[in-house]
């Protein structure tokens, strides 16, 4: 039976790399994005060449009650969610000094509500499927540390780690499984060329991840990982902490 996925923030390099990995296994996928309809639609043309089902959604998920139309959308177009990805929340690199108001709730909003409110919807129909929930964290999410040139992402990251542990436990008696993918560096980001040099140098591996390990790591998760499997938090960062 093919399983039907809805992964959110499709259209990033990461969300686009689990698209195609997922696709290539005869997945359904809901492909949800906000601005960047571009992006999807060139995804689409790849995972038709693979005969892949996909169906677009672009919704703002910072507002709960699209989330709710969102899934709403998903199931019925596909009757029911083996698994929700949830890749949405881009990275924010700023000082401290530099973070307003607007733009801490901004970030707040797109890393940690958005994933609640999809989580908060997509949870019944997850219980009818035992299905499982994939968030997205950071490696290292799960330490309480100094991030003064990112603190609102890592705050929210650290929110998501949180609400992932606690879902964990909340959905294991309905055989819904919860687990956080912990990315480490990716080879494109958000940060200046000099900042990543930086950042990269501190990885043990030598490397940062490529987007295609971290889409690996998922597809397993999804397809081959054992149901005790639940409540973890999975690096993929060449063995550094951020």
């Amino acid at each position: 039976m093919d399983k039907r996925i809805l992964i959110t923030g499709a259209s990033s390099d990461i969300g686009h790399s689990i698209a195609l990995k997922l696709g290539r296994r005869n997945a359904t996928l809901g492909l949800h994005y906000h601005h960047n309809g571009q992006a999807i639609a060139a995804l689409q043309e790849q995972l038709a060449e693979h005969s892949c089902i996909s169906h677009r959604l672009p919704y703002d998920l910072t507002q709960a009650d699209n989330a709710r139309k969102m899934v709403d959308e998903f199931i019925d177009r596909f009757g029911r969610l083996d698994a929700l990805i949830n890749v949405v929340g881009p990275f924010d690199y700023r000082d401290l000094n530099d973070v307003t108001v607007d733009s801490w709730h901004t970030v707040i909003a797109l890393n940690l509500h958005t994933c609640f409110h999809v989580v908060h919807f997509a949870t019944p129909y997850l219980c009818q499927t035992r299905g499982h929930i994939i968030n997205f964290a950071f490696s290292g999410a799960e330490h309480i540390r100094a991030w003064p040139m990112s603190t609102a992402y890592c705050a929210a990251k650290a929110g998501v780690a949180v609400l992932t542990k606690s879902l964990a436990v909340a959905l294991a008696p309905k055989r819904v499984r919860v687990n956080a993918v912990c990315p480490g560096l990716v080879e494109e980001g958000a940060t200046t060329t000099v900042e990543r040099q930086s950042m990269a140098a501190q990885i043990p591996l030598g490397r940062p991840v490529r987007p295609e390990e971290i889409a690996s790591t998922v597809g397993w998760l999804v397809y081959e990982s054992c149901e005790s499997l639940t409540g973890s938090f999975i690096a993929v960062s060449g063995a550094w902490e951020y």
